[in-house]
């Protein structure tokens, strides 16, 4: 119980770290294109690229997590995400900032897929809600990050809130080489079962694919440009944007909180239609009223609370249909899903042309992921009439 409690704690630990690590570049990001002489409507590039990183991370994560104990990646994550973080704040160059924001996404990386795969092994039976509140320490760190960047651009010195975090992500070092998690395979292998390679089906799980390529995309693209929307069309100063960033990440702990309790009641499915109507609730409100501080701050807070549950409800559903082979499996799918971060906030960014966030692609976004939970709602009831003992690997 001991040894579980640390392992968990530590965990979170990471999710917090990282939620503040990720949430920082929106409100840096037009700091980072002044600094290197670029057009605003271009800083979405530096939100893709660190999403490259964590796609490649993500991948070799989850392929390594059933080959080599996790406290390697854990430990390797925070380091990533530490070192990149230290060189960012210290580029001289377009380029060398470009190649750190790929360093800080392979530790993001490595930390998002890790604990959300240990936290699932050490709580089979009710992994949607242990997954909500892994990911509820995300969102603290997430609410938490545009804070620490406003205290930066505050003091004149937006490369400060890269160094708070850097420092965060590398004390987590040091717990993550006190526990040891060995791999799924290694383990079944001492037991003296000999292990046969699963057949996947990848086709089946495409839309689960799809389901995070726009999800990633869209919650990555709101967080990064809702702070470009207060400022550009509300008119409102940087600390009511850097507050309405806060609200959409603050949202997304609440959303995994009211998700967490929900599922003791609702059905996982049931619950993601709920909040995926509530995205493009939240985005249209916004666009319908614009240049309304109060409506800015409560629309960016709806879009959070909707999104919130998203990420760990469909890995819950994944890991009851995946049974074998989980770590490279969910980190393939995460990974291809995570690019829709490399795809959606640039669009995002050329439909606001420097005069608004963009916040029409949220709004069609919500109802594109509506459509994609209704298709696996329907897929998980024939799976469940097709095979009504344990299923195979799909």
């Amino acid at each position: 119980m001991q040894r579980k409690r640390l392992i968990t704690a530590a965990c979170y630990a990471a999710f917090i770290v990282i939620g503040m690590g990720m949430t920082i570049l929106g409100p840096t990001k037009d700091s980072l294109t002044q600094k290197f002489g670029m057009p605003l409507q271009d800083g979405g590039i530096f939100i893709s690229l660190n999403y490259v990183g964590t796609v490649i991370g993500i991948v070799a994560a989850g392929w390594l997590l059933d080959r080599i104990n996790a406290r390697y990646l854990l430990a390797g994550g925070a380091l990533l995400v530490g070192v990149g973080f230290l060189l960012l704040s210290a580029a001289a160059t377009r380029e060398t900032a470009f190649l750190f924001m790929v360093v800080i996404g392979l530790g993001y990386g490595v930390l998002d897929i890790t604990p959300n795969m240990v936290v699932t092994l050490l709580n089979k039976e009710r992994a949607s809600i242990a997954l909500n509140i892994l990911n509820i320490m995300w969102g603290i760190g997430a609410a938490v990050g545009p804070q620490i960047a406003n205290f930066a651009l505050n003091q004149e010195q937006f490369t400060l809130a890269f160094t708070i975090v850097a420092a965060l992500a590398l004390v987590l070092v040091i717990p993550f080489a006190l526990i040891s998690i060995p791999p799924q395979h290694a383990a079944t292998e001492n037991a003296g079962e000999k292990q046969s390679r699963p057949r996947i089906l990848w086709l089946s799980l495409l839309p689960f694919v799809l389901l995070i390529f726009i999800y990633v995309g869209t919650e990555s693209a709101f967080g990064g440009w809702i702070f470009t929307e207060v400022t550009q069309v509300t008119r409102a100063s940087v600390s009511t944007a850097a507050l309405a960033t806060s609200l959409f990440w603050a949202g997304l702990t609440v959303g995994r909180i009211a998700a967490s309790l929900a599922l003791r009641k609702l059905s996982d499915e049931i619950l993601l239609v709920g909040v995926t109507l509530m995205i493009t609730v939240g985005a249209a409100l916004l666009l319908i009223t614009p240049g309304i501080e109060s409506v800015a701050l409560i629309s960016a807070f709806i879009v959070g609370v909707g999104c919130g549950p998203i990420f760990p409800t469909t890995l819950a559903i994944l890991n009851k249909r995946v049974t074998q082979a989980q770590g490279t499996v969910t980190g393939m799918i995460v990974a291809l899903g995570t690019a829709g971060a490399t795809v959606i906030p640039p669009i995002q960014g050329w439909v606001g042309s420097n005069v608004s966030g963009g916040m029409q692609i949220t709004a069609i976004m919500g109802l594109v992921l509506l459509g994609l939970v209704v298709l696996i709602g329907r897929s998980e009831q024939r799976s469940l009439a097709a095979q009504p003992s344990t299923p195979p690997l799909r």
